[in-house]
């Protein structure tokens, strides 16, 4: 549910807020992404990783066409999606990072409790 309602959340509050994914959207996802990795098991860590780039995609899919349907016809579709790809990106990667950062510290976390 974090990884896929926080960044959900941010698209709309973004959205709202003017066209186009901004910080707020950027924050959301990262943060819901981490919580994700934080709570789920270590056999669920590939899953969040994985799936943080296309959750970014889909989020952002949905929420520009569902905003500016009329601009997303024909031509429009093709152009707007491959705007997302791009612009979406560096997001992709930051809420990659903020899974594999949380996993990191869980994974040196439990070592030194086994080792303590």
């Amino acid at each position: 549910m974090a990884a896929l309602g926080l960044p959900l959340l941010g698209a709309v509050i973004d959205e709202l807020a003017g066209p186009g994914m901004g910080l707020v959207f950027a924050l959301c996802a990262a943060l819901g992404t981490g919580l994700a990795a934080a709570l789920c098991t270590h056999r669920g860590w590939w899953w969040v990783v994985a799936a943080s780039p296309v959750v970014v995609l889909g989020v952002t899919a949905v929420v520009e066409f569902s905003a500016n349907t009329e601009k997303y016809q024909g031509n429009g579709l093709a152009t707007g999606s491959a705007k997302w790809l791009v612009h979406g990106f560096p997001v992709m990667a930051q809420a990659a990072a903020a899974a594999l950062l949380v996993i990191v510290v869980r994974v040196v976390r439990d070592r030194r409790r086994q080792h303590g």
